[in-house]
């Protein structure tokens, strides 16, 4: 009795779907749960899992945009997405999504150079997913995303991508060496026009101040001079100058009207020369 019962009905287990026939001709789908048939009329066709699942797409060949070959294999997650089109849109689709991802791979890479298929890999697997999505819907099956796995290079190839790396990084040290040395020569020259800038203002600064005490310097003995004894200092101080001019010669030859072993002359002489000027 047991027997005839379950021969009526049909357990799906969850996120399971199948198909079932009535003398080999599509009937309907059987959704997770108990669902019932017709003993010897009906019959489960195809079963299907609406899990997601991932499939290696083998390495294969493909010659990049610059002509170079380059092994390439990755990993295609895919869904069943329609248990119909899944059953008799294709005899295999699931082999079929793989052969196809496999040459929409080398198209793609067709497309790129070299160093694309390195710098540019997400761009390339939103590629190869957007070719696949739209072929493999008439299949039943919807393509999650695809990923790259390796990307591999003959020796070759690799010795001499090495060969470029090593230039890049050697001309990327020449440039910074060679900017370093221009930055420390402006600096350098900065240094110097800043130097020569604060010695300038620094003369001049002296030059005001030396002036200033010049003009109060002429304002006081002017000054002075209206008095009498303001006279008598201007004199001293003119002879005071007179005698120093003359400690200064010491040594040299010249001529004189005085003589310079008598210091009273001397004096006197600078006196006579300051009345002469104030005169």
């Amino acid at each position: 009795m047991g027997a005839a019962l379950r021969s009526f009905f049909v357990p799906v287990p969850h996120q399971t779907v199948c198909v079932l026939q009535r003398f080999g001709k599509y009937t309907r789908i059987l959704t997770p749960g108990l669902n019932w048939k017709i003993p010897f009329v009906d019959e489960i066709a195809y079963e299907h899992s609406l899990k997601e699942q991932a499939f290696m797409i083998y390495a294969q060949n493909a010659v990049t945009k610059d002509n170079v070959i380059i092994s390439i294999d990755g990993v295609l997650y895919i869904q069943v997405d329609d248990p119909f089109n899944c059953s008799y849109g294709a005899q295999k689709p699931i082999d079929y999504a793989q052969i196809l991802a496999q040459s929409v791979m080398r198209a793609e890479i067709g497309k790129l150079t070299l160093d694309q298929t390195f710098e540019e890999r997400e761009k390339m697997n939103g590629l190869i997913l957007a070719g696949l999505s739209e072929a493999v819907q008439e299949w039943g099956l919807k393509c999650l995303r695809y990923e790259i796995k390796d990307i591999k290079v003959t020796e070759n190839v690799r010795k001499a991508m090495n060969m470029e790396a090593e230039a890049e990084r050697t001309k990327r040290t020449q440039i910074l060496h060679s900017e370093a040395k221009q930055q420390s020569q402006i600096n350098l020259a900065e240094g110097e026009r800043l130097s020569k800038i604060l010695k300038a203002e620094g003369l001049a600064q002296s030059i005001v101040i030396r002036s200033t005490a010049t003009v109060q310097r002429i304002e006081a003995i002017s000054s002075a001079m209206n008095s009498e004894e303001g006279d008598l200092a201007a004199r001293f101080n003119l002879a005071e100058e007179y005698l120093e001019a003359f400690k200064k010669l010491e040594g040299k030859q010249v001529l004189v009207n005085s003589d310079v072993n008598n210091p009273k002359e001397v004096i006197r002489k600078a006196l006579d020369m300051v009345d002469a000027r104030l005169k």
